[in-house]
């Protein structure tokens, strides 16, 4: 019989490590966009986003099938080979003079987090269960949010050096590489009787409306990296520290949120958290359309980013919960692509939505609603789901 593996405390710690690149590892030179336009003057605002974007869409195009490869292949190896792509296509914007090349190598950098999340998300769901895999799950989104705060506050300290130096911030991923090769083992598995992992089926009636909701909340949150630096600079700041200061302040509010997860998800239906997490986002957002402050930002920033350290693993375990153990991968595969479609789709349609709102002020406005009105709508699914509870 093949011996079990344990995962250690080190196993843990890589583990969160490699989960911190993942869910804004494509925003970390976002302090450094407006410098990037004045490099490349005859470069539209929405292809300078694209540095932000792209990634997003590579997961979103690759996801599934990283999915498959993690299961057929193992959760290791994709793992270490997705931290070497992350930490070479991500650093060579540093090196790249030519616009187009630096877009092309952010694509292949969206390929290496594709396969960071849903590596890392596999091998939590495999190697813990019950409550021990709905705490971890909230340390993954704390690590998450600790990942935006140094991503974007290193960022945003070396943006005030030149526009290329945020970009050496990816190296970071070889550091984790070296002791996820000696941390994490491949989980065992079962003998499955002749049938491949990529044989088992999902199913998509009950997982399409969690996709989907990703890829709503991942639309609003990532505003963020994208027009937040913008809105600041429409209130008077012209500071690149502090543009990645207040991104960072969002991801240390979405760690903090991360680690007192397991506490809140044990006493909260998940409809009644996934109504928490929008009513928070869609209130933040509210309040960056009235700011006409760095301060009243700031206490904007802290909202969205307690609802985005929520709303993840809350999305993460109810995925687990629908989805069978061998094709944790296409599962987890498949949240990628919606999670990163979403940061893409946010991008390309706020276009025509600023344009119409005039501002981006009214911008956060209007994506404030709709965070609330699907907060609303989780409200109505969650009393629903109360009253059945009471009659039956």
């Amino acid at each position: 019989m093949k011996k079990t593996f344990v995962p250690t405390r080190w196993t843990l710690v890589f583990l969160l490590c490699a989960a911190m690149l993942t869910l804004m590892g494509g925003a970390a030179v976002a302090p450094a966009l407006p410098l990037i336009s004045q490099v490349f003057p005859d470069v539209p605002e929405y292809l300078i986003s694209m540095i932000i974007t792209l990634p997003s869409l590579a997961v979103a195009c690759t996801g599934y099938l990283v999915g498959m490869a993690c299961d057929r292949f193992g959760r290791k190896p994709i793992l270490l080979l997705s931290l070497v792509i992350f930490s070479v296509a991500g650093s060579a914007g540093f090196f790249l003079d030519s616009f187009p090349a630096i877009l092309a190598s952010r694509v292949v950098l969206g390929i290496g987090i594709a396969g960071l999340m849903t590596a890392t998300t596999a091998l939590i769901t495999e190697y813990y269960t019950g409550a021990s895999r709905v705490k971890v799950l909230g340390y993954q989104s704390a690590a998450m949010g600790l990942g935006i705060l140094i991503l974007e506050t290193g960022g945003g300290s070396l943006a005030e050096i030149s526009w290329r130096e945020p970009f050496l911030i990816y190296l970071v991923g070889f550091v984790i590489l070296l002791g996820a090769i000696f941390a994490i083992k491949e989980p065992a598995r079962e003998p499955t009787h002749g049938l491949r992992d990529s044989s088992v089926k999902l199913n998509m009636r009950a997982l399409l409306p969690i996709y989907v909701t990703i890829f709503v909340g991942m639309a609003i949150i990532f505003l963020m990296p994208t027009k937040l630096p913008y809105l600041i600079a429409q209130v008077g700041s012209t500071s690149l520290m502090g543009t990645g200061v207040l991104l960072g302040l969002m991801g240390f509010c979405a760690a903090v949120a991360g680690i007192f997860y397991g506490r809140l998800a044990a006493r909260m239906p998940r409809m009644q958290m996934m109504f928490l997490c929008f009513l928070v986002l869609g209130v933040g957002c509210c309040l960056l359309g009235f700011a006409w402050s760095v301060a009243a930002i700031a206490a904007a920033v802290i909202l969205v980013g307690a609802g985005n350290g929520a709303l993840i693993p809350t999305i993460v375990n109810w995925i687990t919960n629908e989805a069978p153990i061998r094709a944790m991968g296409k599962a987890t595969g498949i949240f990628s692509m919606s999670l990163n479609l979403g940061q893409f789709a946010s991008s390309l349609l706020v276009v025509p939505v600023l344009v119409i709102v005039g501002s981006y002020s009214n911008l956060f406005l209007v994506t404030g609603f709709l965070g609330i009105l699907i907060a609303l709508i989780f409200a109505v699914v969650w009393r629903r789901e109360v009253r059945i509870s009471e009659t039956s």
